[in-house]
Formats: structure tokens, C-alpha cells, sequence
């Protein structure tokens, strides 16, 4: 008779862990957030930075979305990098392609974000030269193994759709 395995119950509350901005985690408020240019941890209640200065008002207000999302790619957490990535794949805007790729080879041991971000490359439109240079950088570059493997397979798509036209 095979025993049922009970699932593992996670009751974790970290005040590190928080989403960008200072958002709440297991139902726990976070003791901070992060400002949205420099990611230093700040006070939740803070308009200013006191770090970097930047006014999180005037950036959220007056910075473009995309412009946010390609910044986000760099913020410490991976899970606000993983909303960036599939908010970018999901605009399939070209010129996003660089800073894409550049966030893979970045946190390069993050394997999940990595081909998170090829699907969010696949969703580009096809023949854009700046697209081939970025899956065969990843295809070269990228320690992942698996990361490598896809980007390469993409990269052959990309290769037949641009002899296919």
C-alpha cells in the first residue's frame, strides 16, 4: 500500500523578501521597499530615496512603462525581474531585445529566468537582425545548458523563417 505523502507547508515570513514596492508576502507587510531606480531598501513610507534621491512619485508618473520594465531587469529580486520579462515578451517590442538578452547573461544562474526570457525573445517579430545577434550571443555565451540548447533551436527557427521569406 502506497503511503500518501503529505505536501510540505511553507510558513515563511522574511522582511527581505518583498515585492517591488514594499508589498505584501504570506500575508505579511514587508518592513520596506525598494526604490525603483538605485533598489536600495528604503522605508515604506519614504516619497525620496535617501539613498539615490530619486522621487518614486515623479519616476512612476513620468518614466514610459517600457522604459520601468527594462529597468526592472535589473532589480535584485527575481521575481520582479520575472514580471518584467514576461510583460517585455508580451509587448514584443524590438527594442527590447538587447536589454533581454543582457538580464539572461547577467543572472545567468537563474535557468528559469533565462528561457523565460528566450520565450519573451520567440515572441519578437521575426527577421529583426538585432533578434539573430541576441540568440546566437545566448546560444554561445549562456552557461546554462539548457538555456544554450533553446536559444539554438530558436535560433534555427529564425534562420528558416528568414529563408522561407
Amino acid at each position: 500500500m502506497r503511503r500518501r505523502v503529505q505536501p510540505r507547508k511553507f510558513n515563511v515570513v522574511d522582511p527581505h523578501i518583498a515585492f517591488w514596492p514594499g508589498a505584501f508576502f504570506m500575508g505579511e507587510r514587508s518592513a520596506f521597499q525598494y526604490c525603483t531606480w538605485c533598489f536600495a531598501e528604503i522605508p515604506l513610507d519614504a516619497q525620496v530615496c535617501p539613498d539615490c534621491g530619486t522621487n518614486l512619485d515623479d519616476y512612476a508618473r513620468h518614466t514610459p512603462y517600457p522604459d520601468r520594465l527594462i529597468h526592472a531587469l535589473h532589480h535584485p529580486l527575481s521575481e520582479t525581474r520575472m514580471g518584467a520579462i514576461i510583460a517585455l515578451g508580451k509587448q514584443a517590442d524590438p527594442h527590447t531585445i538587447g536589454a533581454l538578452a543582457d538580464c539572461a547573461l547577467e543572472h545567468d544562474g537563474d535557468v528559469i529566468e533565462g528561457l523565460e526570457i528566450l520565450h519573451s525573445l520567440a515572441e519578437m517579430p521575426a527577421g529583426d537582425p538585432l533578434l539573430k545577434a541576441a540568440l546566437q550571443r545566448l546560444a554561445e555565451q549562456h552557461p546554462a545548458h539548457a538555456v544554450r540548447t533553446r536559444a539554438q533551436s530558436l535560433l534555427q527557427a529564425h534562420c528558416q523563417a528568414d529563408k522561407a521569406d
